[in-house]
């Protein structure tokens, strides 16, 4: 009897075990429920990079391998392996009796515990300004570094001990870590920028996935620590998409309130006119490293907002910031009087006086053709005559 509830038992736990095991780590693939437009309400302000590397080429194994949200947000706890599925939700846990002899699946190089969020301020997914009190503003920059450009407009905020936030593409980054090394020493802050500069709605999940955990370990191995931030190349994103970065990685995304335009309008005056008619306090400035047009434009554009007393501060500081914003409320207003509707005025009629003629008891006739009488005009049914 034993024996056979023994057996009984060993089946159960096969099939147990063939319910629990964990999807293989990196079949995410692309997602129907994913697909769809790019966001219509942010602008596609960049031109495209020109790189070497092709956008769809070199898709690791493990592109899709990050460890679980939840455990990458407690510094304490080791990253698990990877075992995410479709919108970045952990497979259950497998028993330990019942966990097939295989070995844990590496997280994904560089994408441990990310930096701690700021721990003030109302935040949100995604910001194109904040709510603050006081001029308050970010200035940040894309697509570097630049070995040419970048060091320049280092010099340029340093001597005027302003912090910036750099949007880095991972392919630069990973050339030339020292500049990130540069931005962090003097104060700067750096986030995600993708690997080479894709459309994100355009391409795989798991492309999608090796965008942002390539860009993430090359900024990691260049200053120890993973970015928080993401924007996402031409401001291009889908709701769905966005949760999904949102679950699996934890990246909030930053666009921009001011646009500059410096891709486009090689020109420092056109330059400085688009930021100067942009800024807002709360606002984020959107601006180009790699440029030697925009790095020549940067110190008036600076001068100029110091002058109107704005202050310059990272991205994670003006969100620090951030408020909700209050409701808008709608004086009640009193109600009209009612006007009573005028009555109509009488219409004054001239009656022509009757002539008698002496010794007679008979009004004369009045002139006219014989045996007619001339009366008065019929009144209107509005009209009295009295």
């Amino acid at each position: 009897m034993s024996a056979f509830l023994a057996s009984g038992a060993l089946g159960l736990g096969l099939v147990f075990s063939q319910m629990v095991t964990p999807a293989p780590a990196g079949d995410v693939g692309t997602s129907p429920a994913l697909s769809g437009a790019v966001m219509s309400n942010v602008p596609l302000a960049q031109a495209p990079l020109k790189l070497t590397q092709a956008q769809g080429s070199g898709v690791s194994a493990n592109a899709a391998t990050s460890s679980d949200p939840a455990s990458r947000a407690a510094a304490a706890v080791a990253a698990q392996p990877a075992g995410a599925t479709g919108m970045g939700a952990a497979a259950a846990p497998v028993p330990a009796a019942l966990a097939p002899a295989t070995a844990p699946t590496p997280t994904t190089a560089g994408m441990q515990a990310p930096a701690a969020m700021p721990a003030t301020g109302h935040r949100f997914l995604a910001y194109t300004s904040a709510n603050v009190d006081g001029p308050y503003i970010a200035i940040t920059f894309d697509d570097g570094p630049n070995p040419e450009t970048t060091p320049k407009l280092l010099k340029i905020l340093e001597a005027r001990g302003i912090k910036a936030t750099f949007f880095v593409v991972g392919m630069r980054a990973s050339e030339n870590p020292e500049m990130l090394q540069r931005m962090v020493a003097a104060g700067h802050e750096i986030g995600n920028h993708s690997w080479n500069h894709p459309q994100l709605p355009k391409v795989s999940l798991a492309e999608v996935d090796r965008q942002l955990t390539q860009t993430s370990a090359a900024i990691h191995a260049a200053i120890g620590k993973d970015p928080i931030y993401l924007r996402p190349p031409y401001g291009a994103m889908t709701p769905a998409l966005r949760r999904y970065i949102e679950d699996k990685y934890g990246l909030t995304m930053v666009y921009w309130s001011a646009d500059s335009l410096d891709w486009k309008n090689r020109d420092a005056q056109a330059i400085y006119d688009k930021v100067m008619a942009q800024t807002r306090p709360g606002g984020i400035i959107l601006m180009h490293d790699i440029h030697a047009t925009t790095v020549a434009a940067v110190p008036r554009v600076l001068d100029a907002l110091l002058a109107k007393g704005y202050k310059f501060v990272t991205v994670s500081e003006l969100i620090a910031m951030n408020k909700p914003v209050p409701p808008k409320t709608v004086a009640a207003l009193a109600p009209a009087p009612v006007r009573k509707k005028p009555k109509p005025q009488a219409t004054p009629v001239s009656v022509a006086p009757v002539s008698v003629a002496p010794g007679s008891a008979k009004p004369a006739k009045p002139a006219g053709a014989a045996g007619t009488v001339t009366r008065p005009a019929a009144a209107t049914p509005a009209t009295s005559l009295f």
